[in-house]
This record gives structure tokens, sequence and C-alpha cells, in this order.
């Protein structure tokens, strides 16, 4: 290469570094001086922005923030709370700061992952929105799934809604199904292996004079119906009793009636008039059964019972499908 080439590259090179720190240095003066002054000014307009713009700006803001943040305390993230099998429960039910909110994400804890099948037993279907309501999950896996021919199901709460019982009976169990509202006596409903009886599940025996309906505690009602199956063990026991579960669970825990559930399927409601106490109350009654061993594997909020809470700010579904199966009683599984 000839020096006179050599020289040109060099003027040209240079000539481009030259143009580059022109450009930053117009960069910079812009940057740091004009940009200030005319952001002061903008400062200045801002301030005499309408109050509808302001809240329409903070409007939106918020909603960026929601959407890039995790929505941990979100009401209908239900499934999100899959992720959730590592907060301490028993914590956070103790801790006295505890919100409405957190309450909700332990209800709709699903921990889907300790049953790995289950099956939706009844429902009908519901509209606005459209969607399968009052369905029970029942664990399928070996270890606790009821076994045909040889399962039993005690099933309070009909409301002459049939679906569920009708399917227990068809999957081979024999269904025992309760309900004092329906001014029906007992008898073998039709189709299928279930029979009838007109109590309601309560913590004793006793008779509500008002309905005329005779409420049972579930030992008492297990002790009667033993002539007829034995002293076996409940493979379901569905519960779905509107707000009487808070009343009939302690009885349950108490006499040692849970020894003898495999699987349970409750319908849990929250009261809108009811204080946070009072629900934190009701968690930690959710939270004995899991601590004797009762394992949830599903949860489903429902949608068609919402609300505002009236005596902490929270609004969201007043009713949780909650199903759990029992380690203390899993199937011998024979090689």
């Amino acid at each position: 290469m000839s020096f006179f080439n050599f020289s040109v590259k060099l003027f040209y090179r240079a000539k481009k570094s030259i143009l580059l720190a022109v450009f930053i240095s117009i960069f910079g003066f812009i940057f740091f001086t004009i940009i200030p002054s005319w952001s002061a000014n903008m400062g200045q307009g801002y301030e005499q922005l309408t109050n509808k713009s302001r809240k329409m700006i903070q409007s939106y803001r918020k909603a960026l923030i929601g959407n890039l943040m995790p929505k941990n305390n979100s009401t209908y993230n239900q499934r999100n709370t899959e992720c959730d099998s590592s907060i301490d429960w028993d914590m956070l039910l103790d801790d006295i700061t505890v919100t409405g909110a957190q309450l909700v994400q332990y209800f709709m804890w699903t921990n889907h992952s300790s049953c790995h099948l289950s099956h939706d037993f009844g429902g009908e279907m519901g509209f606005n929105p459209s969607g399968l309501a009052g369905q029970k999950a029942v664990c399928i896996d070996p270890k606790i799934a009821p076994k045909p021919g040889k399962c039993i199901v005690y099933s309070f709460g009909i409301d002459n809604e049939w679906s569920f019982d009708e399917k227990m009976s068809r999957y081979g169990c024999e269904v025992f199904a309760f309900d004092p509202s329906m001014g029906m006596d007992h008898h073998d409903h039709i189709p299928g292996n279930v029979h009838f009886y007109n109590w309601g599940l309560g913590d004793r025996d006793e008779i509500d004079h008002h309905n005329n309906w005779t409420y049972r505690s579930l030992s008492s009602i297990y002790d009667e119906l033993s002539h007829r199956h034995g002293r076996k063990i409940i493979d379901y026991l569905k519960i779905d009793i509107e707000y009487s579960e808070w009343l009939a669970l302690p009885e349950v825990i108490e006499s040692g009636m849970l020894s003898y559930v495999r699987q349970l399927g409750m319908e849990i409601h929250l009261d809108i008039y009811a204080s946070l106490k009072v629900h934190v109350y009701w968690a930690k009654l959710l939270r004995t059964i899991e601590k004797m061993g009762m394992v949830r594997f599903d949860s489903e909020y429902n949608p068609w019972s919402v609300g505002n809470f009236t005596k902490f700010p929270l609004a969201g579904s007043l009713g949780y499908e909650i199903a759990w199966y029992n380690s203390n009683l899993s199937h011998v599984i024979m090689p």
C-alpha cells in the first residue's frame, strides 16, 4: 500500500471519529441542558391537569403495574395457588395481620399434585358464567380410589339434585343420602343403589321444631346405619349443607369420625356479614383436619355466589368446593 493511499484512509477514519464526537457532544447538550428545562415546564403543565386526567393517568399506571406484578393476593387467582404449597398456612392464620385476601388464598389453594388423577362426579350446568356447579372431586389414584362393589358413600345435602349420588352408584358404591329439607320420608332412590334418609347433619341429635327437621351428628348416624353396612370405612363423605358445615365439622373431628373417612368433599361457605376473626376460625378448622392427615387435592371457587364483605375489605366468592383424602387410610396395593 502506498503512503498516499494510507493517508487517505487515515483521513476518512479520522473524519468519522470527528463526526461521531460532534454528534455525541450535540446529544449531550440536548440531554443535559434542553430536556431538563423542557421537563420543568412540563412539570408545571402537569400541575394544571384536571383531576379527571390525573386519575386516568394513575389508573393506567396501576393497570400496568398490576399486569407486571405477580397476583398472589388476587381473589380469583385460583390456579396460581398450586405453587403455594410452600406457604406456612399455620403461621399465616396465626398472624394477627392476616388479611381477607390471604384467607381466600388459603381457601383456593388447590394442591392438585397430591392426587395424580381426580374425576368430577355430579353437578349441574350453570350459566352466567357457563360451567359445572355442585360437582365433587374424587381422587382415583389406586391407593385412594373407592373400590367398586365394596365402597360406601355418605352424601349430605341433596336438594332434589341427585347427579352425584347416581354417578357414585353407577361407579359401584352403595350411597346413603341425607337431607331434611326435601319433605321426603326414608326411601330407596331410583335409579341406583341409593338409600335416602330425611336427616340433616349437625353437631348433635336434635329436632328443629320451626322447620320440623331432624338433625343428627355423623357419629350417631354412622352408629345407627352400621347394621346395614357394618363398621366399614366411609369411602367418600360429601358435605354440602349451606353453612351448617361449620357447626358439624367440630363434632366430626372431636368424635373421631374423621378416622373413618377416606375422602371428603365439602362445599364451604363464607359469610359477608361475619367478621374476619370468624373466617380465620373457620380456616383453622380446615387446617385442623389437614394436620390430622387429610390431604387437600382440589379446590374450586363458586363463580355464581359472590359478594362484598362488610366487616373487612374483600370482594369475592362466597363458596369453595374443596376435596381431601385421608393419608392414614391408603389401600394396600398388591404387587
